[in-house]
């Protein structure tokens, strides 16, 4: 379905607008992605809702409304500066029971940056459920979707709370948490059969309880500065998990 929209006035130029607010997102169960890529992952995964665009997309579904807007109208609710011309609606996905032996839990990492790069480093290198801590950047923040290169769409994210998280121990998983304090060498570490690894914030790194009451404390082993940005620190950890 294909439609033309010419004015800034029009009702859905005006929705799209308001659901840059997270509030509205959460409300409607949607949210914006911009780029062909991301366009495409959205509907492999089924969750693409609509489509804004300078010109029409040839094999989209026909159930796919697509709307073709001015240049002027692309600009107005791009979110970036420079806007790469397509931009649509997908659906918030459904957190899915955690199924996988091998998870990565993010506790309170806010830099929407980092929050995308692990999630893409995560699905590179074979993880397929993500857990994150409730103050952690949301995954449908522009920032952590444009980082993630569309990770978002393959792996399964959910939140849980530091006791929920301590809480899979009962279920037999070993909760593994990165620290620059007392902890083994990574490459001392005996991958068990159920693991969590856990990286914290950026500021605090992993929070104490979560520390005091992991079965085992990591740390990366370097010189010459103090710690390692956590997406960096974590693909690093995840790599040698799964070579």
């Amino acid at each position: 379905m294909v439609k033309y929209i010419e004015s800034k006035q029009n009702e859905k130029v005006k929705e799209v607008i308001k659901l840059s607010k997270p509030s509205y997102q959460k409300e409607k169960g949607l949210f914006i992605i911009e780029g062909l890529h991301l366009l495409e992952m959205a509907s492999e995964s089924g969750l693409l809702h609509s489509v804004f665009t300078l010109k029409k997309i040839d094999n989209l579904s026909e159930d796919i409304p697509q709307y073709i807007v001015t240049p002027e109208i692309m600009d107005k609710i791009s979110l970036y500066e420079s806007s790469p011309g397509v931009l649509a609606l997908a659906r918030m996905k459904e957190e899915v029971e955690i199924k996988q032996n091998e998870l990565i839990y993010l506790d309170d990492v806010q830099d929407p940056g980092n929050v995308g790069t692990i999630l893409r480093t995560a699905l590179a290198f074979g993880f397929k459920d993500v857990v994150l801590s409730p103050k952690c950047a949301s995954i449908y923040n522009p920032k952590v979707i444009q980082a993630s290169q569309g990770a978002i769409f393959k792996l399964n994210i959910v939140t849980m709370t530091t006791n929920e998280l301590l809480s899979l121990k009962e279920k037999g998983y070993k909760i593994l948490a990165t620290s620059l304090g007392e902890s083994i060498d990574l490459k001392d570490v005996k991958k068990p059969i159920k693991y969590v690894l856990v990286f914290g914030n950026e500021a605090h790194g992993v929070n104490r309880e979560i520390l005091s009451k992991s079965d085992q404390n990591i740390r990366i082993d370097i010189s010459d500065i103090d710690s390692l940005n956590v997406s960096v620190a974590a693909g690093i950890v995840l790599y040698t998990f799964k070579k």
